[in-house]
This record gives C-alpha cells, structure tokens and sequence, in this order.
C-alpha cells in the first residue's frame, strides 16, 4: 500500500455503530445544549416541528448514518440535523423543476398548514447555505460564551433576530441590564476572534 493510498484509507475511517452510541450517550449536557439550540434553529427556519427534527436526527444518527472518524458528535448530529431540515427545500425545488406549484405542508409554524415560497425569494440551495453557514457561526459564538447561560440567551436571541425589548425579555432585565450583558458579550467575542466575532 502506497503512503497516499494509507492516508486515502485513514481519511475514510468510519466509527462503529457501537462507537457512535456510546459517544452520544457521553454527551455532556453543554454540548446537548448545542444541539438543541441547532436542532431550534433549522426547524425554525425549515417550517418542521423541533420534536420531530431532533427525533428523526437522532434516529438517524444511531440507525442508518455513518460518522467519518475524528467527527465530534454535535458536528455530526449537526450535519445529520442540516440535511433533514434541507429535505423540504429540495422537494421545493424539485416541484419547481417539475413545473408544479412549491406548496410544502409545514408544522406548527404554519397554522394553515400551507406555504408557498415566494416566486422572488432565496432559492432552495441559497436558503440551505445560509442556514448551514448561520448554524456554524452560532457554534462559533456559544463555544466562546462556554457555560454562562446568560450569554447563551443572548446569542439565541441575536441570531434569532430579537432585538430591544424582545431581548430584555427573552434575559429576563430591564434596558440597563441588557446594555451590561451585550458588553459582557462584547468583551467575550473580542478576546475570543480579534479579527472579527461571528455577530
């Protein structure tokens, strides 16, 4: 075996079912917060119930799925989440290719059940992308924050797009004491990316 074929082979390494149980089974809670907080964010932004999203992720994850070796498991639940949110937007697309009409049953956040993606909007693929790029860069910005949950509030709510006084409640505080967490946050982030916080 030549050296680019070992490196080729190492590479493609896949965890065991087995290994994959037993490390999400040892997740540790901040990191089930990560997923949780993933698992929000695309069912918010794909129109599925985030009880069924995580189901279904989880399911997948432990069932079908393989994890290339050197994968955490919140990069993989992560993805496993990423590509069942994207689901419906492909079946979009490919209505659209189809010459049918892109009308996708949604959950809970739809109450008429209904909704038609407007002929102007993101495509299919661009709404995945920036779904998929947001999802990293709220990774990013909880990772700096670490376990104060405080902070983690405040990194939901901003890239749930909540400002102003949805943000003093969603933190509990007064606009004073929003002020004082976002320096917190501020002061967090800068040590954290010097070239640039992921907010």
């Amino acid at each position: 075996m030549t050296s680019a074929e070992g490196a080729e082979e190492a590479e493609d390494a896949r965890y065991a079912p087995e290994e994959i149980r037993a490390a999400v089974a040892a997740m540790p809670p901040d990191e089930m917060r990560r997923v949780e907080l993933i698992v929000r964010y695309f069912a918010h932004r794909s129109g599925l119930n985030a009880d069924d999203l995580r189901q279904e992720a989880f399911l997948r994850v432990l069932g079908s799925r393989s994890c290339r070796v050197g994968t955490t498991m919140v990069e993989f639940l992560a993805g496993t989440i990423q590509s069942i949110a994207s689901e419906p937007l492909r079946s979009r697309r490919e209505a659209k290719k189809a010459g049918k009409s892109p009308v996708t049953l949604l959950g809970d956040g739809d109450p008429a059940g209904l909704s038609v993606l407007p002929a102007d909007g993101p495509s299919p693929e661009e709404a995945a992308l920036a779904a998929v790029f947001h999802a990293r860069q709220l990774e990013r910005a909880l990772a700096a924050v670490g376990d104060d949950y405080e902070l983690q509030l405040l990194v939901e709510g901003l890239f749930d797009g909540k400002r102003g006084s949805e943000l003093e409640e969603l933190l509990e505080t007064d606009t004073k004491g929003l002020a004082a967490v976002k320096k917190k946050l501020s002061r967090r982030l800068q040590a954290r990316f010097p070239q640039g916080a992921p907010l």
